[in-house]
């Protein structure tokens, strides 16, 4: 192929008059090429963009025109930004400029990973003429729900934080002159103890660099309700026949929400997912290494993600053969290999199985007598779960996109000796247990305010004593009666994870997950909006009528 051609800041005239600018890469010749479009907020001229998410050279050299295009108010291009209003209409446009480019046969595909994975998904929504396949990566189709919860739900604050801060303020302050780079830094520079400030909707980081940001908008609950509910992708892409390649990590913070955009998608797709963080798709995930996660991924042997990107386009922009068989791929960690299916969850070989916890009342820390069982105990116990707002259980490894914080596994014991962790841990192992797909909990419990907030987390202990985390979430209630019971569903999270023969399966429960989450202050208020609380105890019940207990979804051993 003769070398690439660049172009830097392609003018995409909106129908509003605001100009969207692009640089283009593209086969330095006079023929015409299906468009791969990745349209972000994070500067387009940002190496990652270019060679490490997933190799553009490699992308042209396949015989497609690559367009990577600063979205509406960011960088080169023309507006104001708010996040994810613009991008369904300005990804319309965008697609069907793209289209009548005069090197462009007509046919566009979109690419890119969180926030420009949700900017696929709105185009998509959409419906442009032109868009003919999409591949959303580590992203979501609920943007604000995900970000900071839907109404009664825990809001990610620090997540939202890390995001302004580390990666939208800088170009904002610059577009208004305003930028004080020694201030700045500052606040980058310890933004991890930052992320304790209370309360977050008066953040004092951007209360001094932009305090008329729409982050005050957000924390303070003032978006347009229209805005939010337009923004909301998920339920128009039931109807949608445009293909989508949908990847996701087993320690993302978004694979939660990268699964319900998948489980929601109404036309053709393909899902891959790997033992990758949301910074890494290397196989390093915290302090474990997986082998085969990088490079001849699948039961196929792609060479790498941009093997499989081109593929997948291959197929829906050239007519292409797909010679990726099955529409599903998962890393089964523990085995390092992949399989294949047909759906996910599979439904095929697998069984739900309950464990229920066990305890007398004392399973604070790992020291105590917290287990689970196969069987449900018969007398009805309670253990207290310490919720001090001063102290509250710090976040640690599995799908964190926070500052300071790394994803991934991590040896978590240590904070299964606090005395606001409850702890239920199995007999060892008598054979391998595989997990695979979706792990669920039903939880009773009662709260000595209007807000029950609940973390769970499990783990796999090996015979040392070395306490892996597996899958975790957290929750949160509002509760009809004060210090009464109540029954609550959960899910905790899906993974595909080999328990071996002789180690144990933990669970550890918390009523904080900081500084990730806003922090309960057992007074019907969070961190959100308030920084006053006091310490109270939650309740955790077991056996009788009120037998907490986990569902595991167990591959079936063959006969």
């Amino acid at each position: 192929m003769e070398r690439v051609r660049t172009d830097k800041n392609i003018p995409c005239k909106l129908s509003d008059g605001a100009v969207l600018r692009s640089d283009v890469y593209r086969p330095d010749d006079n023929e015409e090429y299906p468009i791969l479009m990745l349209r972000l907020p994070y500067d387009k001229e940002t190496p990652r963009y270019y060679d490490e998410y997933l190799d553009v050279p490699r992308l042209v050299e396949a015989g497609y025109a690559v367009i990577l295009q600063d979205v509406r108010g960011r960088f080169a291009s023309d507006g104001e930004f708010y996040p994810f209003i613009h991008e369904g209409e300005d990804g319309y446009e965008a697609v069907e400029w793209a289209a009548g480019l005069s090197f462009s046969n007509g046919k566009v595909g979109l690419f890119g990973m969180s926030y420009h994975g949700y900017t696929q998904l709105a185009a998509a929504a959409e419906k442009p003429p032109s868009l003919k396949a999409i591949a959303p990566v580590m992203t979501m189709g609920n943007p604000w729900g995900d970000i900071l919860g839907d109404e009664g739900s825990p809001n990610a604050t620090g997540k939202f934080e890390t995001w302004v801060l580390g990666s939208i303020v800088e170009d904002q302050l610059k577009r208004r002159n305003r930028l004080d780079r020694v201030k700045l830094n500052s606040y980058l520079e310890d933004m991890a103890e930052w992320l304790h400030y209370a309360p977050a909707d008066e953040w004092m980081p951007m209360k001094e660099l932009d305090p008329n940001s729409f982050f005050f908008d957000v924390m303070q609950d003032k978006v347009d309700p229209e805005w939010k509910e337009n923004a909301k992708v998920n339920g128009k892409l039931k109807s949608g026949e445009i293909p989508a390649l949908f990847m996701g990590g087993w320690f993302d913070a978004l694979l939660g929400s990268t699964l319900e955009a998948y489980e929601a998608y109404g036309g053709p797709r393909m899902l891959w997912i790997g033992p990758w963080t949301h910074e890494e798709m290397t196989g390093q995930a915290g302090d474990k290494f997986f082998n085969n996660a990088a490079e001849n991924i699948g039961v196929d042997k792609m060479k790498d993600p941009t093997e499989v990107h081109i593929k997948w386009f291959d197929r829906w922009l050239k007519d292409k053969p797909m010679p990726i068989e099955k529409p599903v791929h998962i890393y089964l960690m523990g085995k390092a290999e992949w399989a294949a299916y047909d759906e996910w969850p599979c439904a095929d070989n697998v069984k739900d199985s309950d464990v229920y916890l066990h305890s007398e009342g004392f399973s604070q820390t790992r020291s105590g007598d917290g287990g689970l069982m196969l069987q449900s105990q018969k007398e009805q116990t309670s253990s207290a779960l310490k919720l001090d707002p001063e102290h509250p259980v710090p976040v640690f490894g599995g799908g964190t996109l926070i500052a300071g914080h790394e994803s991934g596994m991590f040896d978590v014991k240590d904070i299964q000796d606090r005395e606001d962790v409850l702890v239920y841990t199995s007999e060892p192992l008598a054979k391998d247990h595989q997990l695979l797909g979706p792990v669920k909990a039903v939880i009773w419990g009662s709260s000595p305010s209007e807000l029950f907030d609940v973390s769970l987390r499990l783990s796999d202990v090996n015979a040392s004593g070395c306490t892996y985390n597996i899958i975790d979430t957290f929750h949160r209630e509002k509760v009809a009666s004060i210090n009464k019971p109540f029954c609550l569903e959960l899910d905790i999270g899906s993974t595909a994870y080999l328990l071996e023969k002789g180690h144990y399966l933990r669970l550890d429960i918390a009523a904080s997950k900081a500084p990730h989450f806003d922090v309960n202050l057992n007074n019907g208020k969070t961190t959100k909006t308030h920084a006053d609380g006091k310490a109270a105890f939650e309740h955790i019940y077991h056996g009788g009528l009120t037998a907490s207990r986990l569902i595991l979804r167990l591959v079936e051993e063959k006969s």
